[in-house]
């Protein structure tokens, strides 16, 4: 078996753009991918292999701002690139039959299984792969922090010496980082934690070139949040309960596939370093006790509102006393 060590590199469109791409597709497409970079290891981690492919978009086709200055990517270069499809066929070729990904962070799989879909083409063939960011905690400290590539280089000791934001060099140093875990323990240990991910995204993370939300209702009624996609089938995904929100910007919610069956998903919210949102967003299959966990903290959440309604339904007596005024009799 092959290990390929994966990073992409994509187009991102103004928001204006996004939003009437995507009702005119249909589908979600939070971005478009402009460059495929993959590094080929054999089952003792040495390199035997590359690929790249500067990829020309055919919805987001001018290239975004904040996406040149970080990549070094430049309009030319994607007007003369490859289509997605010849350029992901390509690919596959060249991964071989026996092989696993192994990407740093969750996104790059999701981001291209979503372009892939767009252009009606099979997605199967990326579904075995592995974020190494959690194997690296684990083999480390056993934090669960998302570090960054350049935080596992400098642990390792491996020196930067090619540029950052080039999808072949991150996959070349996302795998000599690989090479120096212990991948096998890494896999076998990672299918048993998270294996019941489904899918694991970051959106609006502006440190990667993405607007970032003003506003947290904005982030809420994007596409990705407000009519997510089965990253089985692609079909959008019904909502069968209210949203849950609890403590530190975290929103939880019942979605349904009618293939599929029912799913849970999660948002993290966190600031961008230029004070827009962005989230984490995890979708795991829903069985029974996790269903009945969820709902049971609906049912706190409600309880406590009702216990604050309460509270605020006083009016004060003569002399500073207060009065409770039943809630049934409020504003009578």
């Amino acid at each position: 078996m092959f290990y390929i060590t994966l990073d992409l590199e994509w187009n991102q469109a103004y928001a204006e753009q996004s939003q009437a791409v995507q009702k005119r597709l249909g589908a979600r497409l939070r971005g478009e991918v402009i460059q495929i970079g993959a590094v080929k290891l054999d089952e003792s981690l040495r390199l035997c292999g590359s690929y790249s492919v500067i990829v020309k978009p055919q919805f987001f086709r001018k290239i975004h701002r904040h996406v040149r200055q970080l990549t070094g990517i430049t309009q030319d270069m994607i007007n003369g690139g490859v289509p997605l499809p010849e350029a992901a066929e390509r690919f596959h070729r060249w991964c071989g039959n026996d092989f696993a990904f192994l990407t740093w962070g969750p996104d790059d799989i999701p981001m291209l299984k979503d372009n892939l879909r767009v252009h009606g083409r099979d997605t199967a063939w990326l579904d075995r792969v592995y974020d190494l960011q959690p194997i690296f905690n684990a083999q480390t400290d056993g934090v669960s922090k998302q570090r960054s590539l350049e935080f596992a280089m400098e642990h390792f000791h491996i020196e930067q010496t090619l540029p950052a934001h080039d999808a072949l060099n991150d996959a070349y140093f996302t795998a000599q980082v690989a090479a120096k875990m212990d991948i096998e323990k890494g896999i076998e240990n990672y299918s048993q934690k998270n294996g019941s991910y489904l899918e694991e995204t970051e959106i609006g993370n502006a440190d990667t070139g993405e607007e970032g939300f003003p506003e947290i209702g904005d982030l809420l009624a994007s596409p990705a949040v407000a009519q997510p996609a089965c990253p089985m089938c692609g079909a959008t995904l019904s909502v069968m309960d209210r949203t849950l929100h609890s403590k530190g910007q975290r929103y939880t919610v019942l979605l349904g596939c009618r293939e599929h069956g029912q799913m849970l998903m999660s948002l993290k919210l966190h600031r961008n370093f230029n004070e827009t949102w962005r989230a984490r967003k995890l979708l795991v299959e829903a069985d029974e006790e996790t269903v009945a966990a969820y709902r049971e903290k609906l049912k706190e959440g409600e309880v406590r509102r009702k216990t604050r309604t309460r509270r605020r339904r006083r009016k004060p007596r003569e002399g500073g006393a207060e009065e409770r005024v039943p809630a049934g009799k409020a504003g009578e």
